[in-house]
């Protein structure tokens, strides 16, 4: 894997661009920043943000540890047990459900203010509030939200609502914006009545990449930006619409080829025999297989590229391995690189290109590459 630096900082700038000037941004970097390296990522990002978001507190506290000082939401699930940890790390933690509540004050203790000395800082619980606007995951829903209110103000004294957010379900939908708007304004809803129970979050933020480029209203005071940073799109569609913005791609992945060999036509190939191939051929064995992210569906019907030239996968990807045709490249041998997702003389191969022909979205393309596998920041 390698990542590219100063694409990583060039996208920064774009998105940066495309806020209000007075609005914050956050670099979302869950999931092993999508692929691409947590904690390198992560530092690479904080200079060029104001805010890192992740999924859970491990994620988190893995960046304290690396002195990576910015604000960090957890924007996933977290165990009240470790709520602690929280505070210990100055981490700022989501908070959505009237049950969830009920179990940390039953269950465990909360540090209550009290009149400090000179010198001494509060220990208050940073949280964020989630608004389930019609994704229907995560989130209180605005049904609920009075109770959940409640609830929060009867401990104010041992919390603090930094922020409230929520989470647009399609608002990569180029053709019908109704659902994106309806969830838009059920999020203002939202925000008039926690206004009206008093309590006065300081980052209200909704807009993730999508939102961004497909609604400049729904910013803000600050926007969750994740995979535009990582220069990959949710569809084809959308970066063909987007193309002219100038993000680019940050991750290539490569292999070796490990061994070449010609077979007969109608020999078989892999698992199952899915496959024979139609004519005398030459193979190349690749060390690259699902284990390492790269898609079983792309059996078949994957292509990598070796010497400037596209090579089909033939047959099922094994675990570890992957089978290739090169019987049209010339002069290739053992130990050539091969790419898998990047660019290789004129041709290249995205995560979009693999993410349709696997059926699924980039996200899932980059996030699944196995952790172990080296990154290098160039």
């Amino acid at each position: 894997m390698e990542v590219c630096k100063k694409a990583l900082r060039n996208n920064a700038r774009i998105v940066r661009g495309l806020l209000q000037p007075e609005n914050k941004l956050m670099a979302v970097v869950k999931s092993n920043a999508y692929g691409h390296g947590l904690v390198e990522t992560a530092s690479l990002l904080s200079k060029n943000s104001d805010w890192l978001g992740v999924d859970n507190l491990d994620e988190a506290i893995l960046l304290r540890q690396d002195n990576i000082k910015s604000p960090i939401l957890v924007m996933g699930y977290t165990p009240a047990e470790r709520f602690q940890e929280a505070i210990a790390h100055d981490l700022r933690l989501t908070i959505y459900d009237t049950a969830g509540l009920k179990n940390i004050f039953t269950n465990y203790s909360l540090p209550a203010s009290s009149r400090l000395r000179r010198g001494e800082q509060t220990t208050h619980y940073k949280l964020h509030v989630k608004i389930d606007t019609g994704m229907s995951r995560q989130g209180v829903t605005l049904a609920d939200l009075p109770k959940f209110l409640s609830l929060l103000r009867s401990n104010l004294n041992r919390l603090k609502i930094e922020g409230v957010f929520t989470h647009f379900a399609n608002a990569d939908n180029l053709e019908d914006r109704s659902y994106p708007n309806l969830q838009l304004a059920n999020f203002k809803k939202a925000l008039a009545i926690i206004g009206a129970a008093g309590i006065k979050p300081a980052i209200r933020h909704a807009s993730a990449t999508t939102g961004l480029f497909t609604m400049s209203e729904a910013q803000f005071d600050m926007a969750r930006i994740g995979i535009a940073f990582y220069g990959l799109w949710p569809s084809i569609k959308f970066a063909s619409k987007f193309k002219n913005f100038g993000l680019s791609p940050t991750l290539n992945w490569k292999t070796r080829v490990a061994q070449i060999k010609k077979i007969k036509k109608g020999t078989p190939v892999g698992y199952g025999i899915t496959e024979r191939v139609k004519k005398d051929s030459t193979i190349a064995i690749l060390p690259v297989g699902y284990y390492d992210g790269y898609f079983r569906s792309l059996s078949s019907a994957g292509e990598v590229l070796v010497g400037g030239r596209r090579c089909r996968i033939l047959g099922r990807i094994s675990m570890n391995l992957s089978v290739i045709d090169i019987s049209n490249t010339k002069n290739a041998k053992v130990w050539d690189e091969v790419v898998l997702i990047g660019g290789q003389g004129l041709e290249n191969i995205t995560a979009e290109e693999l993410a349709e022909k696997a059926g699924t979205i980039s996200y899932e393309v980059v996030s699944r590459i196995n952790p172990l596998l080296p990154r290098i920041y160039l």
